[in-house]
């Protein structure tokens, strides 16, 4: 530990800082960390190496993680300017420290503002607000605080925000973090492709480790408070299905613990309108309905677990599945129903969300890939002329994207790479610069990357010259693949959230409250698993 203490605060000063204050940071899997604010730059390594041995005398054990914060800047301003700023940032997006009085008491990193939901929504549109009450819990349990925080003691008083560089020991490694921009926090890697085969291996093992015995997932968390999510959508336990098998598949695994998820909606979840004709149904939280994406999830993850194992029965449930999707189309009216009540099959909802559409399309093609049956591709090509009539690429569909290359590759017809290329072209410079990780744009640009390679196979250079430029779309898909880290919870972010065991390895969503639910790992999961079987050959 004492060497790699040195050598963090070695390249601190090799970066051109010398800090007159550092933040000490000491956790382990199972507690929040504990932060300390050393303030004599003479003694840091002396201080930093004394409280370790304390932490291992209250637990006895050594910290696992010790991470050391550079204050690098720090600027004064009024109270009351402080808290316009932080409730105009978007929400756990905080980039920097506070320091309301000279106390190491009332001083906090952005990671403990963050993920202690120092802001929260007030209620009232998408205003957030300082919570005098998360704060007093997080100084009442961490920090042993004598006194409250209370607004009305700052107002009008000089207080100050402050940077930080930081660095990560993890047992022998240190660990360098980004220290400004929009990956602040990100830790700098020398092989991104090494590290991406690590957030697929964790997250995969991940979503397999919530399955619980009768095949359900435990659907996700809000890691603030290690609350589990009161709630259940069976789409989305089939499309997380699916990215397991993916990332399965990837990591050349078995996939026999996707049996569970796929047994569970079989055996529990599937209605008959007759006997070639079923439909997943819904019956959680009091939904009673069957959704239109809800069969196609569920056609995904049967026939991505095909391509890896026989399994006849499967092949049969894909099969009459794809029979109710199309018992939901109307070709001569040109639309779909997206929502049938349970138990009735009566219409619902005519429309709910644009995405079941295109999800519906890539189902059936997915399964005219396993069984051949053209009747899949027929339907797919009559939707396609409702896509394409609408233009449904101005929604910029993730799923859209995957199912126009896969018709390509059996149709290669012009209207479909155009409608493929707009799907993303007008949206490249959007993507890059976007602050929020949204997972799915690294899908769109993956799909839209296997669209250029198949269009040129079949002779169309001059449409994808025409129609996208291809050196933006490869400079977002690279950002995107690197920034989707800012998204997982590696453990310089995971050791300040209350159960950082719970959450260690596995992806969440920041502004919805650093949620980890298993949909939102299945979209960061599977467009990572595209990108590596492209660029890690490479």
């Amino acid at each position: 530990m004492e060497n790699q203490v040195s050598e963090v605060l070695t390249r601190i000063k090799k970066l051109g800082h010398e800090p007159d204050e550092l933040v000490l940071s000491l956790g382990e899997p199972k507690i929040k960390a504990m932060t300390f604010l050393l303030k004599k730059p003479r003694y840091f390594k002396e201080d930093i190496l004394k409280q370790v041995l304390k932490f291992k005398s209250d637990t006895g054990h050594m910290p696992e993680w010790v991470r050391i914060d550079a204050i690098t800047s720090r600027e004064e301003l009024q109270y009351e300017d402080l808290i316009a700023e932080m409730t105009s940032i978007r929400r756990n997006y905080i980039p920097f420290g506070i320091r309301l009085d000279k106390t190491a008491m009332m001083t906090f990193l952005p990671e403990e503002i963050n993920a202690n939901a120092f802001m929260k929504p007030t209620g009232e549109g998408s205003n957030i607000e300082l919570s005098e009450n998360n704060v007093n819990a997080y100084l009442k349990r961490h920090k042993k605080a004598k006194r409250p925080f209370l607004h009305r003691n700052y107002v009008g008083k000089t207080v100050e925000k402050f940077h930080t560089q930081g660095f990560l020991i993890d047992g022998d490694e240190v660990v360098e973090l980004v220290g400004e921009g929009m990956d602040r926090g990100l830790r700098k890697v020398q092989n991104l492709n090494k590290e991406l085969d690590k957030l697929i291996t964790t997250s995969t093992e991940f979503l397999a480790s919530e399955i619980k015995d009768n095949g359900k997932f435990i659907y996700g968390y809000f890691s603030h408070f290690d609350r589990e999510i009161n709630f259940y959508n069976n789409l989305r336990h089939a499309s997380s299905t699916y990215a397991m098998i993916e990332g399965l598949k990837y990591l050349n695994r078995s996939v026999t613990v996707a049996r569970k998820p796929i047994n569970y909606l079989i055996q529990n979840k599937l209605i008959k309108r007759n006997d070639e004709t079923y439909f997943v149904y819904d019956d959680t939280n009091d939904m009673n309905e069957i959704k239109l994406g809800q069969n196609a999830a569920f056609i995904l993850a049967l026939t991505e677990y095909l391509t890896m194992e026989d399994a006849p029965t499967y092949l049969r449930v894909a099969q009459r599945l794809a029979n109710g999707i199309l018992d939901m189309i109307d070709f001569e009216k040109g639309e779909t129903t997206h929502v049938l009540h349970y138990p009735s099959l009566n219409v619902k909802q005519r429309y709910r969300i644009i995405y079941y559409d295109g999800e519906a399309a890539l189902a059936l093609l997915r399964l005219y890939q396993i069984d051949g049956d053209e009747k899949w591709l027929d339907a797919v090509k009559k939707l396609f002329e409702i896509f394409i009539e609408k233009d449904y690429w101005k929604h910029h569909d993730h799923w859209l994207g995957y199912c126009t290359n896969e018709l390509v590759k059996v149709a290669p017809e012009q209207k479909y790479i155009e409608f493929g290329l707009k799907n993303t072209s007008g949206h490249l410079d959007f993507i890059h610069n976007r602050e929020t990780t949204f997972p799915t744009f690294l899908e769109l640009l993956m799909s839209t990357y296997y669209l250029v390679n198949t269009a040129r196979e079949h002779g169309f250079d001059e449409v994808v010259k025409e129609n996208i430029d291809e050196e933006k779309l490869m400079n977002a898909i690279h950002r995107r693949a690197d920034y989707e880290r800012i998204g997982y919870f590696y453990p310089e972010l995971a050791m300040f959230f209350k159960n950082p065991e719970r959450i260690l390895g596995s992806f969440f969503i920041k502004h919805h409250g650093f949620r980890v639910r298993i949909d939102d790992i299945e979209h960061y999961l599977s467009g990572l698993v595209h990108y590596q079987y492209v660029f890690k050959k490479k």
